[in-house]
C-alpha cells in the first residue's frame, strides 16, 4: 500500500488503521483503507489512504493520498495520486518554510509537468478525495462551539490534464449540537461530535435550513465516523483500530 508514498513508514509508528465505505442512495461505489502514523521525533502525523472507486463508466479509479501535518495540524506535504486504465496523475503540495508558501507540482502519464508557487495563510487545509484526513483543519485552531467558524481550504480542480493552479476557498463549520451522538461501529458503541459544513456563500438569513454536509467526528486524530451530503452520499467508517492502546 505504501510503495507510492514520499517516504518509508515503520510499523511501530502506526497509531491507527481503518476503512471507510462510500455509498450513494444505498448503493456502494467505493472503499477506502487507511493508516495513521506518528513521528515521535517531531510529533508530526502522517495519514496514508488508498481508495478504490467504481466510476459511472464501469472503470476502476484508484486513489492514493499521503497527508502529513505538523504537531499544529498544518499541512507540510500532501501527495495525491490517481490511476485509471492507462491514465495517471500525481499532485504534490510541499510547504517551503523559508518562503512561507506551498510548491505545487502536477505530472501526468503523458509526461506533462507543471509547477506553481502558492502563498498561504498561517492556518490552512488542502482538500483531497479521501475521508481519513478530510477534517484535520478542525485541530489547527481554536473552535467556537457556539458559533460559525471559517476555515481556509486549498482546492484543486485538475484531473488528467493540468488546467489551473489550486485556489483557496472558505468553508463554514458549526457544531450541530452540544451533546455527543452515539453510534455503533463494528459492534462497538462509540460517541461522536456532530458538525455541519456550509459553503462560504451560504445565506443563513434567506434560508432557514441551507444545504450542508453533516459530519460525525470521532475522538481519534480528527478521523470522521460518518460524512453525509444532501445528494444521498454517505461515507461511513467500517472499522477503526487504535493501535496506540497496545503499547
Amino acid at each position: 500500500m505504501e510503495i507510492w508514498t514520499s517516504r518509508k513508514y515503520r510499523k511501530e509508528d502506526k497509531i491507527y488503521r481503518g476503512a471507510f465505505t462510500y455509498n450513494r442512495n444505498e448503493s456502494s461505489y467505493a472503499e477506502e483503507i487507511f493508516d495513521v502514523y506518528k513521528d515521535k521525533k517531531d510529533q508530526s502525523f502522517h495519514y496514508v489512504s488508498e481508495a478504490i472507486v467504481k466510476v459511472s463508466t464501469g472503470e476502476i479509479l484508484t486513489l492514493h493520498v499521503e497527508y502529513i501535518v505538523n504537531k499544529e495540524y498544518i499541512p507540510q506535504m500532501v501527495v495525491i495520486e490517481k490511476l485509471m486504465g492507462k491514465e495517471s496523475t500525481r499532485e504534490t503540495y510541499e510547504y517551503i518554510v523559508r518562503r512561507n508558501h506551498l510548491l505545487y507540482k502536477f505530472i501526468n502519464s503523458k509526461g506533462d509537468e507543471h509547477n506553481e508557487e502558492i502563498s498561504t495563510a498561517p492556518k490552512y487545509h488542502i482538500a483531497t478525495p479521501t475521508a481519513a484526513s478530510s477534517m484535520l483543519f478542525l485541530r489547527s485552531k481554536k473552535f467556537d462551539s457556539s458559533g460559525k467558524n471559517a476555515f481556509n481550504i486549498l482546492v484543486g480542480s485538475n484531473h488528467w490534464e493540468f488546467k489551473e493552479a489550486p485556489v483557496f476557498k472558505n468553508i463554514i463549520l458549526e457544531r450541530a449540537g452540544l451533546t455527543a451522538e452515539k453510534m455503533n461501529i463494528d459492534g462497538q458503541n462509540v460517541t461522536a461530535t456532530s458538525y455541519r459544513m456550509y459553503d462560504e456563500n451560504t445565506d443563513f438569513k434567506l434560508i432557514k435550513e441551507p444545504p450542508h454536509i453533516k459530519i460525525l467526528l470521532s475522538q481519534h486524530a480528527a478521523i470522521p465516523y460518518q460524512v453525509r451530503t444532501d445528494d444521498g452520499t454517505k461515507i461511513q467508517i467500517k472499522y477503526l483500530n487504535d493501535l496506540s492502546e497496545k503499547e
